[in-house]
Order: structure tokens, then sequence, then C-alpha cells
């Protein structure tokens, strides 16, 4: 078996990538590899292209960086020919780190020992377009502070804890919102105008934002969140609520609507900015569903999946096709 760490340089500014280095070299074992990323796009690629070297190995592949980089990991892995032996894991070395919240002992995630004693579970994924998400994706107000967001990070002098809710505070100034035509499970197409939505696997985004309390990574359905447009102070009164997962109580009813759903279309009025797992990208259109049990992911040895919000039955696998 092969562990394949996978690593960005620019995670943390550089200065995790470096002492991730230095954890694994200190290890000392023939069957560990480290690639550095030469590019956006390049784990996507890199995955691939390191199995077709020997198809018949077995992989274990770990995306070291923010929820961008293990994104595109998970595109790679998706690519790979049915019947290959990979799997996916996470060093979380990046800004946010959102998707290791699904997760009991976050800590374990950045021992490279538990890594390697790590146990698979396998998880859901969500088909967006023509690539995957492994945690959420964003329209509308909250691609936007993603955007901002983004910007931000490339400042030296803004802590990066901060740059989400820095985001936040600028983009809502402007407070942009999104207007599309919306079919839910294959129903009549509406026209809607919303401040955010968010169509999620993971329960978090926006670096501890619990936008999506309900949401799981094996419930075969697709956690959608779709908020109306409000005004400045209404939507800052219900901020505290949004990060703390409570935002789903009944009094907010005429702000937002949840669901569970299989598939969301969506067709823009004009190009729109998506954020794919904090990755932005333009489309005039969106197409979302669930590709069911998509993904051996790995857990490292310490740590386990946090229990699901609530115990919903999963729907058989015929009835989520992609």
């Amino acid at each position: 078996m092969k562990h394949c760490f996978i690593l960005n340089p620019a995670a943390g500014k550089g200065k995790m990538a470096a002492e991730l280095r230095e954890k694994l070299d200190a290890i000392e074992r023939d069957d560990v590899e480290v690639y550095f990323t030469t590019c956006v796009g390049d784990a996507t690629d890199y995955i691939p292209r390191r199995v077709a070297d020997d198809p018949s190995e077995s992989y274990r592949f770990y995306a070291c960086g923010g929820d961008g980089t293990l994104g595109e990991a998970v595109c790679g892995m998706m690519k790979l020919p049915h019947g290959c032996d990979a799997s996916l894991g996470l060093v979380p070395s990046g800004t946010g780190n959102d998707f290791v919240r699904n997760f009991e002992g976050g800590e374990f995630f950045f021992s490279m020992e538990d890594q390697l004693c790590a146990k698979e579970e396998v998880i859901d994924l969500i088909r967006c377009n023509d690539r995957y998400a492994v945690n959420m994706v964003n329209v509308g107000f909250d691609c936007e502070v993603v955007c901002k967001t983004l910007d931000l990070k490339k400042n030296k002098l803004v802590p990066k804890k901060l740059t989400y809710v820095l985001g936040l505070i600028i983009t809502l100034i402007r407070k942009p919102g999104v207007r599309a035509s919306v079919s839910k499970d294959g129903g009549d197409a509406e026209m809607k105008n919303y401040l955010l939505n968010t169509y999620a696997n993971g329960c978090f985004c926006g670096g501890g934002f619990h936008s999506n309390p309900t949401a799981s990574l094996t419930d075969g359905r697709l956690d959608a969140l779709f908020v109306n447009p409000i005004g400045r102070l209404r939507f800052l009164s219900i901020v505290g609520a949004y990060k703390k997962g409570t935002h789903l109580d009944p009094k907010y009813a005429k702000v937002l609507n949840h669901e569970k759903l299989d598939r969301v279309d969506l067709a823009f009025e004009k190009t729109t900015n998506i954020s794919i797992d904090g990755e932005v990208v333009r489309a005039d259109e969106l197409h979302l569903s669930i590709k069911r049990d998509a993904l051996r992911f790995l857990v490292p040895q310490g740590a386990s999946m946090k229990p699901k919000h609530k115990k919903e039955e999963k729907k058989p696998a015929e009835a989520l096709s992609v």
C-alpha cells in the first residue's frame, strides 16, 4: 500500500506545508510519498496520474491543505477507474478547515501516526454540474463572502481567523443576492429571489458557521437552505443563530426554508458566482444531486464521525441516480 500525501504549498500561507513536510520526513517509511501541488487543479490531475503508474497497487491519498485542496482531491478520486483500490484522507491545513468539523477528535487529523492507522468510512458526495463537492455548495450572499474572503487571504496583514468575518461585514454593505429559476426534485421550476442558498453534505462553512446543522455525510440526501431577501438589520439579528446552528428554529420560518432533497436544478438570471468547497466558479446553471456512498474517506485513529443531528431513513440507491 502507498500512502501519498498531497501538499498545497500555499496552505496556511506556506507555514503549515513546511511543518507537515518535516513531520512526514521524520516518519522514514518507504511506503510514504509526498507530492507538492504546482497550480490550481493539480491535485485533481495527480491522483489518476499516480494510480496509472501502478494500477495494481493500493493507495491512500491524503489532501494536505484547506477545503479547496480536499475538493480538488475528491474530483481526482472520482476520475479513477471502477475497482481501483484507493481512499482519501485529509490533513486540514487551510484557513477555514470546515470539513473536519464533521468529526469528533479533530486533533487526530494532525497526527501523521494516527493518519497512517486511519479507518475507512464510506461517505456521500454532491454532484454539481460536471464536478463534485464533499462539503458544501453556496450561492448568493454566502458565495460573495467567500469571494471577498479569498481576496482578504492575500493580505498578509489580515489574521486568517478573521478573514471570513471581515468578508461578511464588507459584503453586507452591498448585500448581494441571487435570482434564479429553481426546480426541486424534478418539480416545476419557479423564479425566485434569495439572499443565499446553501446545498450541503457537511454541516459547516465559513470557518465554523453551522449553516446546515441537520446535514450528514452518510444520509443520502442533499441538505438545502434557502434564505429569503431581508434587510441588513434583520440579517444581523440572525447571524448569531446562523453561526451556532440554531437558525432552523420555527421563529425564523418567514426568513428561511430548509429542506432535504434528492436534487436541485437552478437556471440563473445572469452568470453567477458559485462556491464549491470554497472554490469559486461561474455558471449560468447549476445542477445538484447526491452521489450516494461515493467515497472511501479515511478517519484517523482516535477520531470518529459525529452522530447525525436526527435519524432519517436513507433512501434506496436507485432513487438517487445522478
